[in-house]
């Protein structure tokens, strides 16, 4: 996300944490998390249009961080489209062709690319392999790096790049753990294993 990107962050009553994306003065998104990581979603999340304001997209997950409802709204709170999700995989869609002509996000993956295990193994993997870098703990250098990469139809990462991140001394040891990630379950379409683009935020804590 470009701009003067800033989170504010509120602890809930039930351990969790809520937060508030801006890209400048703008509200860009809000939504609650498990984890000081925010790497588990729950609950509902929003998104806003950056340039007009109004609710755009709404994402929600159950309390172990899978999607179950995905869906894109027009500047009139008019539904473009939805889907609903069990285990992260689409088990319905809808399409309102009287508000097509709004849509802005476009998708055809039925089945995501995931890590094997979920979100806990991913979490463990984590844990087990990030190495802080020497010179981000001498500048007390802290907070997260999104990355994007591919994962091919054979499961395998590549092409991982930071697009977000709290200080670039901590880039170079996000991607490598990204890059080192053991094999994916490759996303399909139409029941044929195809490449898909990825994002994961990496948390470095001192």
């Amino acid at each position: 996300m470009g701009g003067n990107y800033i989170r504010k962050v509120i602890p809930t009553a039930d351990s969790g944490f809520f937060t508030l994306d801006y890209n400048g003065s703008s509200l860009v998104a809000s939504g609650f998390y498990r984890d000081t990581g925010f790497e588990i979603k729950i609950y509902t999340h929003y998104f806003y249009n950056s340039g007009k304001g109004f609710l755009q997209e709404i994402k929600c997950y159950d309390e172990m961080g899978s999607l179950t409802l995905h869906a894109e709204m027009n500047k009139h709170s008019d539904t473009i489209w939805r889907q609903t999700f069990n285990d992260d995989v689409v088990t319905s869609a809808r399409l309102f062709p009287e508000n097509e002509a709004d849509r802005t996000i476009f998708f055809s993956m039925q089945k995501p690319a995931v890590f094997p295990g979920g979100i806990v193994a991913w979490r463990t993997y984590v844990s087990s392999n990030l190495r802080y870098p020497k010179e981000a703990i001498k500048k007390k250098a802290a907070g997260s790096v999104l990355v994007e990469f591919t994962v091919s139809k054979e499961g395998k990462v590549a092409n991982a790049k930071a697009i977000q991140s709290s200080n670039a001394l901590l880039n170079a040891e996000a991607v490598r753990l990204i890059k080192n990630s053991p094999g994916w379950i490759p996303a399909e379409e139409n029941g044929s294993r195809v490449n898909t683009v990825q994002r994961r935020s990496v948390m470095f804590r001192l």
